[in-house]
This record gives structure tokens, C-alpha cells and sequence, in this order.
């Protein structure tokens, strides 16, 4: 049986803090869509239909190469806590190089 933990991928590494997990993602997958595959703990209320802010993280490295926050998206982190110059929503930040993010503790 096929099963993506099995076979190496090739792609983009996401590091996630405060954990320090790095994982090896498909290049165009969001930041939520690797915390839930590799099981980091990360919010998301909404189930990444860009409807809350709970998936708020903070870019640390990397995000040069990501498509700069839709309005919508700066919409929505109006509703986060401690929001900073470079937070983003996990539904939202696409991995197309490698990226490291921090979870902060009121996600």
C-alpha cells in the first residue's frame, strides 16, 4: 500500500518552531496543509477556508519566494493576536523554498 510517509519526496523544507521539526514538502503546499500531514500541532478552526485567524504563524526564513498576503488574508490577520510585520495564516503561505515558521503560543 502507497503511503506518502514511505516514499521520499523531493521539494522545499519547512522548519517549524518552536518544535525545530523540519519536514520535506511537495512544492505549493501550505503551511497548514504540512502541519497536518506531519502532525504538528498547528490551529485551524476553520479547516483552512480562510475564515479565521487561528492558523497564524510567523515567517522567519523564506518568505521571499511566497506570494505576498492576499486581502483577504490581511483581512483576517486583523482578528490575530500579537500580529506582527511578518505574520501570516498557515491556510494561506504556499512552501515553494525552504521556509522555516513558528507557531506562537496563541495559535
Amino acid at each position: 500500500m502507497w503511503s506518502p510517509f514511505k516514499r521520499k519526496i523531493s521539494g522545499p523544507e519547512l522548519t517549524f518552531l518552536p518544535s525545530g521539526k523540519k519536514v520535506t514538502v511537495l512544492p505549493g503546499t501550505s503551511v497548514l496543509e504540512a502541519a497536518t500531514l506531519h502532525k504538528v500541532d498547528l490551529n485551524h478552526s476553520c479547516d483552512g477556508n480562510l475564515a479565521c485567524s487561528s492558523c497564524h504563524i510567523y515567517v522567519h526564513a523564506g518568505a521571499e519566494s511566497a506570494m505576498p498576503p492576499s486581502g483577504d488574508e490581511d483581512e483576517m490577520l486583523d482578528a490575530a493576536e500579537d500580529v506582527l510585520p511578518n505574520s501570516r495564516l498557515g491556510c494561506q503561505l504556499k512552501v515553494y523554498e525552504n521556509m522555516t515558521v513558528e507557531i506562537p503560543p496563541s495559535s
